[in-house]
């Protein structure tokens, strides 16, 4: 009896071990929203996109198979162009420490308008629908502020003055209206300053404390803002 037992009981689990658990719905198994950002330097665009750490029903998502950005490109100056679409399918790597992921695209043409999409591929059939799109208008960055220079004013007060760049990094025209940002930086802190529709700005320091300023030209150029490269430090101290 005990032997008739246990060739059942074993039976029984041999054909237990074959069984899998039943794969998720696929509406439970897609990733829940991401969303990206754009910023912008004086080589390019960073787009930096949150991913999802969970699915949509509510499981830890763990791993991805592909990330796709979709990149438009339209020139600004070609009447009736039309856009030119491009595909980038990139593997990520979840983290479970961060789920930022930033995607440097450095290859920007002088004026031309930029639209992105991007969307999660999480297994065969299971994906996510694009993002809104996020555009920009891609323009040279503007040249340095001309003749940056550093004034003491008094003890703790010091006059900044510099003069509007003519041109792009490249020596073409600008179009579109200057602004500006200082950044301060201190021993303690590090701050940045926009200033806008003047060439000079008055500060205070602390005595005894070294302190530096950078400048740098921001190029507002159909509604983006394209940052130059900065100036050297000029301190006081």
């Amino acid at each position: 009896m005990k032997k008739d037992f246990f060739i059942v009981f074993f039976a029984f689990l041999i054909l237990s071990c074959g069984k899998k658990t039943p794969p998720l719905p696929i509406e439970k198994s897609v990733p829940k929203d991401l969303s990206f950002e754009i910023q912008l330097t004086s080589q390019g665009a960073n787009l930096f996109i949150y991913l999802p750490t969970e699915t949509q029903g509510g499981y830890p998502l763990v791993k991805i198979k592909k990330l796709i950005i979709e990149k438009t490109e339209l020139p600004l100056d070609i009447p009736r162009a039309k856009e030119k679409k491009s595909i980038l399918k990139l593997p990520v790597k979840l983290h479970s420490a961060s789920n930022l992921f930033v995607y440097p695209d450095y290859n920007l043409k002088h004026r031309h308008k930029y639209t992105y999409r991007i969307k999660i591929i999480k297994d065969f059939l299971v994906e996510t629908p694009f993002t809104k799109p996020l555009e920009i208008h891609w323009h040279n960055p503007p040249d340095f502020p001309q003749e940056f220079k550093l004034n003491l004013i008094k003890e703790d007060t010091v006059l900044l003055t510099w003069k509007r760049p003519k041109k792009d990094i490249y020596g073409l025209d600008l179009e579109g209206d200057i602004f500006y940002e200082i950044e301060k930086t201190t021993e303690k802190e590090r701050k940045n300053i926009k200033i806008k529709n003047k060439e000079e700005y008055f500060d205070e320091i602390k005595l005894g404390i070294k302190t530096c300023y950078n400048i740098r030209s921001l190029l507002n150029f159909r509604g983006t803002f394209i940052p130059g490269p900065k100036t050297s430090d000029i301190c006081v101290e």
